[in-house]
């Protein structure tokens, strides 16, 4: 008996940012479906990222990348006439041989009102994403939040939206890094925020509040921002002038897994000065390792972190300095929120990401 084929567009594999660790973690969540399907994933052959066994790989060089998805692609998808299209990598083709498209949204950024540019990906704009999103079958998003939002700005039904948590079950295997200690870090204490440097990660605000901090307290530890130069790297290096912090104030740029996982391991407090996330997976994985917290209030991240790590308006420098100031001096304040995070993420990090998956994907495959 001839099994349903699922084809999976998996480009953006080799992207670094948060786009990247969805799309690593959707395709390797889709071990749910092997019993059941076969899985053809597309990937870039000079990407590093393979998947594992359960997938036949289909390596391409899909340059320039929008040619092949409007041309390339829809010729594969013709010629291989799979049951389901997954495409992750934010783009359906307009023209679109006869299957069932889901398209995976990682979060609303483009369709919102922000103020500030949310993705460095010219078709994947507020007007690309309105068109577009509708044509799927089904969409599949990473928090409850995303989802609300989607509904709400697409008019869309909330049963065309499924959600399935980007949370890295623990027996997978291929867990990219196993031991902290590969990786290098800095010496003593610090704080420490991850995240590509573009505008709705709000480093200009994290320090200004740091700097506030630094003022009144000397010898508060530095800040480590860690991530790829972009869009918003002008702004952040202003603010590292404005307020006098280039001493204290350390932007690495891209760090690998290993030296990211390490400097997770070993700082002292963890800021997520983010005002717009469609999950937050850096402030989730320093959690999952017992770091005290602080994010920004009403995010998609209270899914996750409400009562675990502090809330704090990081709009506001002042209220963000003071909750910095709070995990650095209060020991009781740290080891409360530690106690937390033992007590709910087990619970949490059992979430079945391959049946989500399943769960959202199947029904299209029958």
């Amino acid at each position: 008996m001839k099994r349903p084929l699922l084809l999976v567009e998996a480009l953006a594999s080799r992207n670094d940012s948060g786009l990247g660790n969805m799309v690593r973690l959707f395709v390797e969540g889709l071990r749910g479906l092997a019993r059941d399907a076969d899985i053809h994933v597309i990937v870039p052959r000079s990407g590093a990222y393979r998947p594992g066994a359960h997938c036949t790989v289909i390596p391409v060089e899909p340059n320039p990348l929008r040619l092949w998805i409007q041309a390339s692609f829809p010729l594969l998808i013709r010629s291989l006439k799979p049951d389901a299209v997954f495409c992750l990598g934010q783009n359906l083709p307009w023209w679109r041989p006869v299957s069932r498209y889901v398209l995976a949204i990682p979060d609303a950024g483009p369709l919102e009102d922000l103020g500030w540019p949310t993705s460095s990906h010219d078709p994947y704009n507020r007007g690309w994403l309105r068109r577009m999103a509708p044509r799927a079958d089904a969409i599949v998003t990473i928090s409850e939040f995303t989802k609300a939002r989607l509904t709400a700005l697409l008019g869309l039904p909330g049963n065309r939206i499924k959600v399935a948590l980007p949370i890295r079950p623990s027996h997978w295997p291929e867990r990219v890094v196993s031991n902290p200690g590969a990786g290098k870090h800095p010496p003593g204490e610090y704080f420490l925020s991850l995240g590509n440097i573009e505008p709705r990660k709000n480093f200009p605000g994290l320090i200004a509040a740091y700097a506030a901090l630094k003022n009144r307290r000397p010898d508060a530890p530095p800040l480590y921002i860690a991530g790829h130069r972009a869009w918003g790297y002008s702004e952040t290096i202003a603010a590292v002038a404005k307020h006098g912090m280039a001493d204290s104030v350390y932007l690495t740029g891209y760090l690998s897994d290993a030296d990211a996982e390490a400097h997770l391991a070993h700082c002292l407090v963890y800021v997520s000065s983010s005002l717009y996330e469609g999950w937050g997976l850096p402030l989730f994985e320093a959690l999952a390792q017992g770091k005290p917290a602080i994010y920004h209030e009403g995010s998609s991240q209270e899914e996750f972190a409400r009562g675990a790590a502090l809330s704090v308006d990081c709009r506001d420098p002042a209220a963000l300095a003071t909750a910095m100031e709070t995990l650095w001096c209060d020991e009781a304040e740290r080891k409360r929120l530690r106690d937390e995070v033992a007590i709910r993420f087990p619970e949490i990090q059992a979430y079945d990401l391959e049946g989500a998956l399943r769960a959202a994907l199947l029904p299209l495959l029958s």
